[in-house]
């Protein structure tokens, strides 16, 4: 069912959802007719249940306006602000992370608001652009003095400069969302040097279709829809803790975390350093987490696990040897100063990551296998949650006792652990299956994981 208000329809609104997706029609456009099926789809999408889908509406048309008589279509800077507006009054201004999906113009009046808004760029976890002309458009200055919209759209006009400007000193290279700008390979009103042009490759699509046609799919695996879904689930499932809709959240207070603390990460306490770190590798900057950490005191046992977390996965990818030679030799330091200072939770956490390098870095069996016993004592001197009962898994699983493992995993999973935590427990847990050869314990992890078990 679908509910219209003069500038907002509502696909889908449910009480208990804390995210949203906003579509933002362009020129001359409508807030239903644009996009075709294109919510519908959206919403057949099972890894999307958690989303509510609205339309934004807003004046235009290809009429001409006589500037200073009467009426006109508003520029693209009032209809920033009427964006900007809504967001902050019901039924947008409950939800804790927002996608915006725009066409043609209503790219423009998506990253205008952001510009100008604060609160926009607090709240906006994703932003997918389709066929806007984020260059301008040479053909809109033949006729900008009849539309001040298609005068705000030429590209040698002051609100395309002043915007890609600001752009650049504000958002850059790594804003505080995801971007994904999407192309028409077939489009001929905004060529790709327009819609594409101005952004980083990485955030850059092309699809088959025209200007009209890209945001008028036919079923769920056309590629605009296709693009939409894996931008906003990617490998997130269905339901349970690790669903899209905790994983838009999440993402949004890394993007936060970033903001408030990257400024004075010299000066960060552990806590704030880690948060930063974890913040920093999950938008997909490993890199910095790594420079983060390195900074931390030589007496930040969590600091020194997670910095040794961030070597083994690049250890994992690209096997240089001093990044697992330096991962194992955080994790013991770390694992013997727990122990003295009886740590138990930091002990159990260095030893299961020390066992897991043992036998897959070093081949050493025996060791990891004593390790993981080790591992367990400290378990057992620690109160119980999530990260003790997902070690207890692991530990189990390298001592070869798959149906205490399979307990100690499942009790993690209903632990309600957030979408990074339980992507960190899985993706591991799979690399121990692997490495002690057990394809039925690789198939019970995955059903844990699923939720199914």
């Amino acid at each position: 069912m679908v509910a219209k208000n003069p500038e907002l329809v509502e696909h889908r609104k449910s009480g208990n959802n804390t995210v949203a997706i906003l579509f933002v029609h362009g020129f001359s456009g409508d807030p239903t007719k644009t996009w075709g099926n294109f919510p519908s789809l959206l919403m057949r999408e099972k890894r999307l249940n958690g989303w509510d889908v609205y339309s934004l509406g807003y004046h235009t048309g290809l009429s001409l306006d006589i500037v200073g008589i009467w009426r006109a279509d508003p520029g693209l800077t009032s209809l920033a602000g009427l964006l900007a507006t809504r967001a902050a009054l019901e039924p947008l201004k409950r939800y804790q992370s927002m996608t915006l999906i725009a066409h043609s113009m209503g790219g423009l009046v998506v990253q205008r608001a952001i510009l100008d808004a604060l609160v926009m760029r607090e709240r906006v976890g994703y932003v997918l652009l389709f066929g806007t002309p984020s260059a301008g458009l040479s053909k809109a200055s033949w006729f900008k003095f009849w539309k001040p919209q298609l005068k705000d759209m030429a590209d040698d006009g002051e609100f395309i400069k002043d915007l890609r400007t600001r752009w650049t000193q504000t958002i850059g290279d790594e804003p505080t969302f995801k971007v994904c700008a999407t192309a028409g390979d077939l489009d001929q009103f905004v060529p790709p040097e327009s819609s594409i042009g101005p952004f980083a490759a990485g955030w850059r699509r092309v699809v088959s279709g025209d200007h009209l046609s890209i945001v008028k799919p036919s079923a769920v695996t056309d590629p605009s829809v296709q693009i939409v879904i894996e931008t906003l689930a990617g490998n997130a499932r269905s339901a349970g803790p690790g669903d899209s809709a905790r994983v838009a959240v999440e993402m949004r207070d890394f993007y936060k975390a970033i903001e408030t603390l990257a400024d004075h990460a010299e000066s960060l306490d552990e806590g704030g350093l880690v948060q930063l770190a974890l913040a920093l590798e999950s938008v997909g900057r490993p890199e910095d987490a790594i420079k983060v950490l390195q900074k931390a005191r030589p007496n930040f046992t969590d600091a020194m696990g997670v910095l040794a977390g961030r070597l083994k996965r690049r250890w994992l990818v690209g096997r240089r040897i001093e990044d697992a030679e330096k991962a194992c030799e955080l994790y013991q330091r770390g694992f013997e100063l727990s122990g003295n200072s009886e740590r138990h939770d930091q002990a159990f956490y260095h030893g299961i990551n020390l066992a897991f390098l043992l036998l897959a870095y070093r081949k050493q069996q025996a060791a990891a296998q004593d390790m993981a016993k080790t591992v367990l004592d400290h378990c057992k001197a620690t109160a119980v949650d999530k990260w003790r009962r997902a070690t207890e898994g692991e530990a189990h699983l390298l001592l070869g006792e798959i149906d205490a493992a399979m307990e100690g995993y499942q009790a993690a999973v209903h632990s309600n652990p957030s979408p990074r935590e339980l992507d960190s427990m899985y993706q591991q847990a799979v690399r121990v299956s692997s490495l002690v050869g057990d394809e039925s314990a690789a198939d019970r992890i995955e059903t844990i994981f699923r939720g199914e078990a």
